[in-house]
């Protein structure tokens, strides 16, 4: 048994589309965290409205989160749907001190 037995990556009830694999993530993740790193604070719809032509940009985002590589933020509106939406950062960098 396989992880995406336990946790599925899609609903039931979604259209068998959702089941195909994403063509290029490691692309869409980096033209994501490209964005957050450009317009910090950005919400999962600015990230979108920046990357109209890219769609499911959004999507990249728990899995940056998971890898450790941006977090969220306080949640404000997003003028486009009028509704709360989480902000999103980079994680610094940690700074490693090698000492001689």
């Amino acid at each position: 048994m396989n992880l995406q037995d336990i946790y599925p990556t899609h609903r039931l009830n979604d259209p068998w589309t959702s089941t195909q694999p994403v063509a290029n993530k490691p692309r869409l993740k980096e033209v994501v965290l490209n964005t957050i790193e450009e317009y910090p604070g950005a919400t999962a719809g600015e990230i979108g409205d920046k990357n109209p032509t890219i769609s499911g940009l959004w999507k990249r985002l728990p899995e940056l989160e998971r890898d450790g590589l941006i977090f969220r933020g306080e949640p404000r509106v997003y003028g486009g749907s009028g509704k709360y939406q989480a902000t999103w950062y980079i994680k610094e960098k940690q700074l490693q001190m090698w000492s001689i």
